[in-house]
C-alpha cells in the first residue's frame, strides 16, 4: 500500500540543499504572479519545468521520496542504450520471459534485437523487456547498479533503484524532482525520443526448436499524448498498488521544452495525459522572465563537507543499495513469502544488540549460548 507519509529527500551527500529551499516545502508553490494552477490536479508530488533553463515553475513535494512505477524506465533507458547498439541481437532468457507484471510476450530463447526491445520497453513497459535489455547490458545486478550511479552523476539524490522495470523494490524510492532530472537526460537522446514516440512496432515471429509463436504488435500506451499535445516529445506512464499512477512528459513549443512528472495520482476525473497537457499549457503561459521556485541543480562537488546528519543519511542509503531485487522476483512485502520472516531477524537481531549493550555496561559476561 502507499505509504501516507513519504520521507522527505532533497539533499545532496554534503548536506546542502538541492535545488533551492523552496522545493522543501511539501505544500503546492509556484511562479510568483503566475495564473492559478489547473484543476484538477491529483498527484500528491508534481513538478513543472523549463528543461532548457532548469526553472522549476510549480511543483508540490518534489523532494518527497515515492515508488516510480514504469517511469523509472527512463532511467533504465538513458543507463544502459548508449552500451547496446540497436541492431545488435539479443536471446531472451527464461527470467526475462518470465518477468512478473506487465510484459509483450518475449519468447524464452527468442532473438529480438536492442531496437525492438526498446520499443517494447518504451511504447508498452515491457517488464520482459526491461529483464532482457539488462541481460544484455551485464546482468540485471549490474545494470541496477550502473542505473543508481547514473542518478548520483545527475545529482538525483533522492533515488534509490533496485529493479531496472520499475516493479516496487523494498526500498526503491524517486522523487519528482529526480525525475525531471531523468526526463531532462531522456530527451536529448535522440535514439530514446525515437524509440518513445513511435506509434506502432511488432515483436518477430519466433521459432525455437520445435516450436513456433506470431509476431506480437505494439502499440504505443501514449499515443493519446502524441496525438493531442501539441509539441509533444517524450511520455512515459507507470503504475504498481504502492505507487499508484505515476506520469512523465514532456513538449515543446516556441523553442522552449517543459517537462511534467506527477507520482501517486489518479486517473479520474481527468487521465494522467490531460492533466499533464493542462499543466504545460499553463507553463507555457509563464513569462520565461519570471523567478522561479527553483531550479535543477547538477551533482554535488565530490569534496563538499558532509554534516553527520548527511553521513547517517548516505550510510543508510549504502544499506539499502546493498539489496538486489531481479524484476522476477517478488518485490513487496505483503507478496514476498519471506517478509515476515525478514521483519523477526531483523526485530531479534534488535534485541540481541539491546542485551549485548546492556551486558557491556553492567561490565558482566555473556551467557554461554550467546558468546
Amino acid at each position: 500500500m502507499p505509504d501516507p507519509h513519504p520521507p522527505l529527500g532533497g539533499r545532496a551527500p554534503g548536506g546542502a540543499v538541492v535545488g533551492g529551499r523552496e522545493l522543501l516545502r511539501r505544500t503546492v508553490v509556484k511562479a510568483p504572479g503566475s495564473a492559478p494552477l489547473p484543476t484538477p490536479l491529483t498527484a500528491t508530488a508534481f513538478m513543472v519545468t523549463d528543461l532548457d533553463t532548469g526553472q522549476v515553475l510549480a511543483a508540490r513535494d518534489p523532494h518527497g521520496r515515492y515508488q516510480p512505477a514504469s517511469v523509472l524506465k527512463l532511467l533504465t533507458s538513458i543507463t544502459i542504450l548508449p552500451r547496446l547498439p540497436g541492431r545488435r541481437v539479443v536471446i531472451a532468457s527464461r527470467a526475462a520471459a518470465d518477468a512478473e507484471g506487465s510484459a509483450v510476450g518475449l519468447v524464452p530463447g527468442g532473438r529480438y534485437t536492442v531496437d525492438t526491445l526498446f520499443k517494447s520497453l518504451l511504447m508498452m513497459s515491457g517488464n520482459d523487456a526491461a529483464v532482457a535489455l539488462s541481460d544484455a547490458a551485464g546482468g540485471v545486478g549490474t545494470t541496477v547498479a550502473a542505473m543508481n550511479a547514473e542518478a548520483a552523476r545527475l545529482g538525483a539524490y533522492d533515488t534509490l533503484v533496485q529493479t531496472p522495470s520499475g516493479l516496487d523494490g523494498w526500498k526503491q524510492l524517486t522523487s519528482a524532482y529526480d525525475l525531471t532530472l531523468v526526463l531532462r537526460a531522456a530527451v536529448r537522446i535522440p535514439r530514446l525520443v525515437a524509440y518513445d514516440e513511435t506509434s506502432v512496432a511488432a515483436l518477430p515471429r519466433q521459432k525455437v526448436g520445435a516450436r513456433s509463436w506470431r509476431g506480437v504488435p505494439l502499440f504505443n500506451q501514449s499515443q493519446s499524448f502524441f496525438d493531442h499535445v501539441p509539441g509533444a516529445i517524450l511520455a512515459k506512464t507507470g503504475f504498481t498498488d504502492a505507487a499508484q499512477h505515476t506520469y512523465v512528459c514532456a513538449a515543446r513549443r516556441g523553442g522552449r521544452r517543459i517537462g511534467v512528472v506527477l507520482l501517486r495520482a489518479q486517473r479520474r476525473p481527468l487521465d494522467l495525459w490531460q492533466q499533464a497537457a493542462h499543466l504545460l499549457d499553463w507553463a507555457y503561459r509563464v513569462p520565461r522572465a519570471s523567478s522561479a521556485v527553483g531550479t535543477l541543480a547538477g551533482p554535488a562537488p565530490a569534496n563538499a563537507p558532509v554534516t553527520a546528519s548527511a553521513s547517517a543519511s548516505a550510510a543508510a542509503r549504502a544499506g539499502a543499495g546493498g539489496i538486489r531485487t531481479s524484476a522476477a522476483r517478488r518485490s513487496t512485502l505483503r507478496t514476498h513469502p519471506r517478509g515476515i520472516g525478514a521483519v523477526v531477524v531483523l526485530v531479534g537481531g534488535a534485541a540481541l544488540l539491546a542485551l549485548v549493550e546492556l551486558r557491556r555496561r553492567r561490565r558482566r559476561p555473556l551467557p554461554r549460548a550467546l558468546r
